[in-house]
């Protein structure tokens, strides 16, 4: 393989990624799933496995970017290069609140219009090259996009958006990413949403969508997490209830102890037992991989359409 002019070994069946980082080029990554979309590069020579573009654009695959983690490097005849940059738009940070020390709340706005779906996800770039997925809780016909952000004390990128990156500040982002949202369905449809820890936030951007365009259909929403502090977005949803007969708020605990008002027991569980399926009721899954592809599994079975099941499992690097 080459790459950047550069011959490159490659061993057995190893991606396009993993034989970059087996000779140490600094690369972008992060699921290694080819979810996120972090590790485009763009092939000028040899053919592209279909798989590599699964999700893309069409005027990136126009322009032959493709899924690095995806892709066999042992097919790659000739140069292939990184032209990220390219397909990055730029935005400004108007406005920064703190749900607590753990999560906080970023909203950006962007310098050119921007189309996407409550739900999605896009990619943030921060000055240093680092790129994580974020997901969306804004609507379309807002002003700015709205994420939710969850601190982790080894992370690279949300060390830097908690302590370093300010109102007023630039930054680089790309997408919109994901099918996961709200389309237009049988205005009566039931809906059940499940989400732990900053799982919420596209969630709760899917439930605005519908509301919005007057769904009909009772819409349940289990929120997980291990403490009370971290049901950020108890006030909100609280308050969504009280004005849509139609929502209901389910914040759940995984604790012994008991709280006011709050469910004990895992999120997903209390949800799948509660479960009504039926061939036309939606599941939105976000959050915890695991969480996610058991509940997923566990929802089919249990007859839930797999075509009526839409996920946002959280990858990192």
């Amino acid at each position: 393989m080459k790459f950047e002019n550069t011959d490159l070994s490659v061993v057995g069946e190893e991606t396009v990624l993993a034989c970059l980082l087996r000779h140490q080029y600094q690369v972008n990554y992060s699921c290694t799933s080819g979810h996120c979309q972090s590790c485009l590069l763009k092939m000028t020579d040899g053919d592209i496995r279909l798989a590599a573009q699964k999700g893309l654009k069409s005027t990136a695959v126009e322009q032959n970017f493709f899924l690095a983690c995806q892709q066999p490097a042992n097919s790659t005849q000739s140069a292939c290069k990184i032209e990220q940059s390219t397909l990055f738009n730029q935005a400004q940070l108007i406005d920064k609140h703190f749900y607590n020390d753990s999560i906080c709340r970023l909203r950006i706005a962007c310098e050119q219009p921007f189309n996407y779906r409550a739900g999605q996800f896009i990619n943030l770039k921060n000055p240093g090259g680092v790129i994580r997925s974020y997901s969306l809780a804004s609507l379309p016909d807002e002003p700015y996009l709205e994420l939710h952000v969850s601190k982790k004390n080894d992370g690279k990128m949300t060390l830097w958006l908690f302590e370093q990156f300010h109102v007023g500040d630039q930054i680089e982002f790309q997408g919109a990413i994901g099918d996961c949202f709200y389309t237009q369905c049988d205005l009566n449809t039931p809906i059940t949403l499940i989400g732990n820890g900053t799982g919420a936030s596209p969630l709760i951007g899917i439930v605005r969508d519908a509301l919005k365009v007057g769904h009909r259909g009772t819409i349940n929403f289990y929120h997980g997490a291990s403490e009370p502090s971290s049901l950020y977005l108890s006030d909100d949803l609280m308050q969504m209830q009280r004005e849509n007969n139609n929502f209901y708020y389910h914040p759940c605990i995984n604790s012994e102890f008991e709280h006011q008002g709050v469910r004990l027991g895992r999120c997903n569980e209390i949800a799948l037992a509660e479960l009504k399926p039926t061939n036309e009721a939606r599941l939105y899954l976000c959050g915890n991989p695991e969480m996610v592809a058991f509940t997923q599994k566990k929802a089919f079975l249990a007859g839930i359409s797999s075509k009526n099941i839409f996920t946002d499992p959280f990858d990192y690097k």
